[in-house]
């Protein structure tokens, strides 16, 4: 801070230029085009075992409302040295997504960083690297490793922020402090200012969480210290160095009304103010205009926030050449973001297994998406450092440095709390802009959101290398799921397809097939590019924002370490004492028990394996490859038309020979659509002569075919025409017990730590009440529940608590 005085003055001689236009007409025009985004994740916990999962979900949030900005979400699990070990992308549907990261069982115990962002977040803020990032850190206890050096208690950091920037001489300063030791963490000191002379100017002392201030009018010249008392008795630290220019601004909290006061010297021009402005967001809220001819030695007066959006408020004060003297932070809260929840209890059991009914109810009407994580806070080993849904989308994901606990300040609004934020404002730098760099313009929009995937290319004849120009064509998507769906589309004039706004998840097969008939051709896919997995330029996460996050004392390190053992030794539910005997199954067997559902199981005519197969299937479709293969079989076609009999049930009636029955995937299909795929697309075959679940019990027969999924596609040969994209990654789902349901098998202990975890809540309606279910494992004697969310409004929601045998 003692040096940012001689940066202006830097500044005001060699930038004069970039000043010609006024500071909120620049800031509009960046502002329109960049929206500012945030992310917040909600874990189930803070910390975890090796082999455990982190499950999480994302809430977005643009304008003080569900981010409808971007569609696709990045979270990376970084190991210690940052290196990455996980990385999920995932759709944003409503300013909402969800995923977990399985967390290898390999992993050493440390502090790993997670760090989520949308491409659009990356574009560089004028003077700012564009790293507007989540960030947070999560505790694994895992493979030992030596133990961290302990911080030394003895140490200490001690910080001073004059509120507006400058220490000026002959006016009365606000200094603002904040004392932490070696690991970053608040700490409580008291001592007194003396100037270079050793007088004794006045006293101070911390006032929350190792902050404070002091007011203290300097003489020029002289150099100011502050000398500690009791544990640090001795230490002595700098105040930044005094200054005979420039001017004081001031801010006094009041509620809905704040008070500001600036104290400036006349003969200098350049260091008088013209005129104010206070931005959100990167939104200008308010501007007021001075004499700047008349010029007034003390100015003072109000402004009225009442109206605001709660947040951050930037006031910056300009001279009449738009150059900034002095900025200050102060927090807007006027209450219209809290979501009011409340957590009814029907039924508690810390018994082992046993059942607890809740319900969540909301007195307001509501519409909006909820998490809920319950989990064991035996197992907790945080050190009260939250921050919440609420305290990182208006508080810390616009300030520099690391904030402690600061879920305490949205507690309540009392004067106590107001008193304590002002401090965070003045010890916290803003680090979304800078207005000198806004002033010369280099904002770059290095990224767009491309809309969910985006599949482009080329498709060309295939075995030439002439395009297929101007013409239709089909895709079926296979997902990695086995689920399928299917896209049209037609190439330009060049050869070229794009397809947007596609949503699909893992590894997901794409076959092209031109759909002209008798003049189809077969295709050669090239694609362009991927949209979605690709690499970004990101700043290193700055690991001294992450104190001591979490810490495990002696006992929590024996619970933990008989549980990692546990997971080690357990491969699913065991089978205490039972041995179970089977009749090994065919690779035919197995075929159909993965493909067919209970009704096309068993008997038929004739069954036909095309995965477990050394033939090399080269037929355009599976009609083509069924032809003389299945006595009985009578397949003809006329160009793309293909007819279908099975001579063995042939019925003359007054329509002459029935057809058979095609279902594809077991679901009844014309024959046209099941001839566009290859034959090496197919997985199985079944032949019957009649079919109970058919309509008359399908007297011409049933052909049933099935497509390939999973792993069978990708044992498939390579082909041009079929290409592997690779699509959001898979979200799964969380698995607790229901102990309601009896079972036969002698379940392994219950020790887990996750009891409940319940991503998608959403809520629509008056006095609206969710109902949660959950059993207990076989050790919890207490609960810890979180519950977080939003609106469609912006309103935000939080609610912790423990609910232990002493509440009842």
């Amino acid at each position: 801070m003692k040096h940012k005085f001689f940066f202006i003055l830097f500044f005001l001689f060699h930038c004069q230029f970039g000043f010609s236009q006024q500071a909120d007409s620049r800031l509009r025009q960046w502002s329109d085009k960049h929206s500012i985004e945030k992310a917040w994740l909600h874990f189930d916990r803070d910390n975890y075992l090796a082999g455990e999962t982190a499950w999480f979900k994302a809430y977005l949030f643009a304008d003080y409302q569900p981010d409808t900005i971007s569609t696709s979400l990045y979270v990376e699990l970084l190991h210690p040295n940052l290196s990455l070990i996980s990385r999920k992308i995932l759709p944003i549907l409503d300013g909402r997504t969800m995923g977990q990261f399985e967390l290898p069982d390999t992993l050493s115990t440390g502090k790993y960083f997670i760090r989520a962002y949308t491409p659009s977040m990356l574009n560089a803020a004028p003077g700012q690297d564009g790293a507007f990032i989540f960030q947070r850190s999560i505790f694994v206890f895992g493979k030992k490793t030596e133990p961290a050096k302990p911080a030394n208690a003895n140490s200490l950091r001690l910080e001073f922020f004059p509120e507006s920037g400058n220490f000026v001489s002959g006016v009365l300063n606000t200094i603002a402090f904040k004392a932490s030791n070696e690991a970053g963490l608040p700490i409580v000191v008291n001592g007194n200012i003396q100037n270079d002379k050793g007088e004794t100017v006045t006293s101070f002392s911390t006032y929350h969480d190792g902050m404070g201030m002091i007011d203290l009018k300097a003489e020029n010249g002289r150099k100011y210290f502050a000398v500690l008392e009791n544990k640090f008795a001795g230490q002595r630290f700098s105040l930044p160095e005094v200054t005979n220019t420039g001017i004081v601004f001031r801010i006094i909290p009041g509620g809905r009304s704040k008070i500001f006061e600036i104290e400036q010297k006349s003969g200098n021009p350049v260091f008088n103010a013209s005129y104010m402005i206070g931005q959100m967001q990167h939104r200008v809220v308010f501007r007021k205009n001075f004499d700047s001819l008349n010029v007034l030695e003390n100015i003072s007066g109000t402004f009225d926030v009442s109206k605001l959006a709660s947040g951050i408020l930037q006031v910056t004060v300009f001279n009449k050449d738009n150059m900034p003297l002095a900025e200050r932070l102060c927090f807007v809260d006027n209450g219209e973001y809290r979501m009011k929840a409340e957590i009814n209890k029907d039924t508690v059991s810390f018994a082992a297994r046993g059942k607890n009914v809740w319900r969540f109810s909301f007195a307001d009407s509501v519409d909006g998406s909820f998490s809920v994580a319950v989990t064991d806070p035996e197992y907790d080993m945080s050190n009260g450092s939250k921050d919440g849904i609420v305290s990182s989308l208006l508080l810390t994901s616009d300030l520099k440095g690391y904030v402690h606990n600061p879920a305490y300040y949205f507690t309540q609004q009392s004067d106590s709390v107001e008193t304590a934020m002002d401090l965070v404002m003045m010890c916290n730098g803003w680090r979304r802009f800078k207005w000198e760099e806004l002033a010369k313009g280099n904002s770059t929009t290095t990224y767009q959101d491309p809309g969910y995937i985006q599949v482009a290319g080329s498709i060309f004849k295939s075995g030439t290398k002439k395009l297929f120009v101007s013409k239709p064509f089909l895709i079926f998507i296979t997902g990695q799921d086995s689920t399928k769906q299917m896209r049209m589309g037609v190439t330009d004039a060049f050869g070229n397809f794009k397809l947007d706004s596609m949503l699909f998840f893992g590894t997901t097969s794409m076959l092209f097939k031109d759909i002209r008939g008798k003049k189809s051709e077969p295709l050669e896919i090239k694609l362009a590019g991927d949209t979605l997995t690709r690499r970004f330029q990101l700043s290193k996460i700055d690991k001294s924002i992450f104190v001591a996050s979490v810490m495990a004392d002696a006992v929590q390190n024996n619970k933990l370490a008989v549980d990692l053992e546990a997971i080690n030794k357990a491969e699913g539910i065991t089978l205490s004492g039972i041995t179970l005997k089977s009749k090994k199954k065919t690779v035919l067997e197995q075929l159909e028990e993965k493909y067919t559902s209970a009704l096309f199981s068993g008997m038929s005519e004739r069954t036909i394996d095309l995965v477990n197969t050394d033939e090399k299937i080269t037929q355009n479709n599976i009609f083509d490859y069924l032809m003389g293969r299945v006595p009985g079989l009578n397949i003809s076609n006329d160009g793309p038309d293909y007819s279908i009999y099975y001579r063995q049930t042939a019925l003359l009636s007054s329509m002459g020979v029935m057809p058979m029955t095609l279902y594809l995937d077991e679901v009844p299909t014309d024959a046209s659509f099941i001839a566009a795929i290859p034959a090496d697309q197919v997985a199985l075959v079944k032949v019957f002569s009649n079919f109970a679940g058919a309509d008359g019990n399908a007297p011409g027969g049933v052909l049933a075919i099935y497509t390939k999924k999973g792993a069978d596609i990708y044992n498939s040969v390579s082909r041009g025409d079929m290409i592997r994209y690779q699509g959001y990654s898979v979200i799964k789902e969380f698995y607790a017990p229901d102990y309601s349901v009896k079972s036969t098998t002698v379940l392994q202990d219950d020790n887990r730590i996750t009891l409940l975890w319940k991503p998608d809540i959403n809520v629509k309606g008056v006095n609206r009440v969710v109902p949660v279910r959950f059993y207990n494992n076989d050790r919890s004697k207490s609960f810890k529940v979180v519950v977080a969310g939003m609106t469609i409004n912006g309103k935000l929601l939080y609610i912790e608590k423990i609910i232990s045998p002493q509440a009842f």
